[in-house]
């Protein structure tokens, strides 16, 4: 590299902001050499996703159209079959096998790919979060365990799994001292962006053209992290909405919460109804968890990882239905509660909120990533079919097409995400 081209202030490879935890990938410039440190049908957007995604012998149904039989995983699902559409051969064509796969859902890109402009990265969720939540308090929440979630920087963001931090988060108000702190760290970030932003410019007068567009990319992420600093200081003072605590400690002897998982996914799901009911964030994420737990079900003798890797053995696949047909009957109850559940336009939550079920495995027990197992319920789309479509070699259709139908039945003016080529709304709308 020519000494001509170092810039004199040398810029780390990630910029770490204390108060909000919010970190800030560079992309790498080839002229340096080194990496340098409306209001709508649908309003809400959630997605839920199993970390290693749903046995495709139990989920996809074999019949298309409306006439088809609801397969065995998603029996419990049979009461909202109006409002529900299911999809076969829907993938991410760029996105290889193994358990890293799981966190491409809502990006069509993996992390190995992304090391010369990781803003790339950049998930649906947020994408969305900027689009139609920067209003509320929370743009997004992250909840369960095993995030999907990426930040424009290129960050993976982290999750919240502790219904009673989400439950004080939505609904508690901080004591005096927390804000001064929460004020303190947001001033404190701010100047590290200052810093930030002034380097910037002065690497900008030493960069090529190419590396001056990836440069205008990498201060589109920070102008990103400076709204959300406005965003949270603009909302300290503003008293949270007054919910009854019941959801997380039940009423007395009529109700007793478990609040340890898998039992606590009903709460979770109360908690997501809660926040869109308040209007506190209109972009919910949730994530079953993947690892080796031993599900406390009757007949479960294995680890949840060792289950996924059944190798069509009948008792390891009996065993996993279990589980899985566990959370079928939870993302069940949880479309029924937005049904029953009116927004602040006396409409039924399910009604105004896009809820898609998907992961980024398509088989956990050979790690694949083709065939996502891929649902989609309200939103005031039009439901209640199968949908197959064909596979073209290895390949499916792209899921960033039904993204961009959501984000067109959402309100949002664009017609193109990750590796899309179009859209569903043929199908949908």
């Amino acid at each position: 590299m020519p000494a001509t081209m170092a810039p004199t202030t040398e810029m780390k490879r990630r910029t770490f902001l204390r108060g909000l935890g919010v970190s800030i990938a560079l992309p790498a410039f080839e002229s340096i050499g080194k990496p340098i440190g409306k209001s709508g049908k649908a309003k809400r957007f959630v997605c839920i996703a199993p970390n290693y995604g749903m046995y495709p012998g139990g989920f996809f149904p074999e019949q298309i159209g409306l006439d088809y039989v609801m397969p065995s995983l998603l029996k419990s699902l049979e009461p909202h079959r109006k409002d529900l559409s299911i999809f076969t051969n829907l993938d991410h064509p760029d996105v290889g096998g193994g358990h890293g796969c799981s966190n491409t859902f809502l990006n069509g890109v993996e992390l190995k790919d992304t090391k010369d402009n990781p803003q790339r990265l950049f998930s649906f969720d947020q994408h969305l979060a900027e689009q139609i939540g920067e209003a509320n308090r929370f743009p997004s929440l992250l909840l369960g365990a095993g995030g999907f979630s990426w930040s424009r920087a290129g960050v993976k963001l982290p999750t919240n799994s502790d219904p009673r931090k989400i439950f004080a988060q939505l609904f508690l108000d901080d004591p005096r001292k927390t804000k001064e702190r929460n004020r303190h760290f947001i001033d404190e970030d701010a100047s590290i962006l200052d810093v930030v932003r002034e380097d910037a410019r002065r690497l900008s007068q030493r960069l090529t053209k190419t590396d001056r567009d990836k440069l205008d990319e990498y201060l589109t992420s920070v102008r990103a992290v400076e709204r959300h600093l406005r965003r949270k200081e603009e909302w300290i003072d503003i008293r949270k909405p007054k919910v009854k605590d019941s959801v997380i400690k039940g009423d007395g002897d009529d109700r007793i919460v478990d609040l340890s998982y898998p039992y606590n996914t009903e709460v979770l799901y109360d908690l997501m109804v809660l926040a869109l009911q308040t209007d506190s964030s209109k972009v919910i994420c949730y994530g079953h968890p993947g690892g080796n737990r031993l599900f406390p079900f009757d007949g479960i003798t294995l680890g949840y990882h060792s289950l996924t890797h059944h190798g069509k053995r009948p008792d390891l696949l009996k065993q996993l239905v279990v589980i899985e047909s566990y959370y079928a009957q939870q993302f069940s109850n949880f479309l029924t509660k937005l049904k029953n559940t009116r927004d602040v336009e006396d409409r039924p939550l399910l009604d105004s909120t896009v809820v898609l079920f998907g992961s980024g495995m398509g088989n956990a027990s050979s790690h694949s990533s083709r065939n996502l197992p891929i649902m989609l319920a309200g939103g005031g789309f039009r439901h209640g079919q199968h949908h197959r479509f064909e596979r073209h070699g290895r390949d499916g259709l792209p899921l960033s097409n039904l993204f961009v139908s959501i984000m067109q039945q959402l309100k949002i003016e664009q017609d193109r995400f990750a590796t899309s080529t179009g859209n569903l709304n043929h199908l949908l709308t």
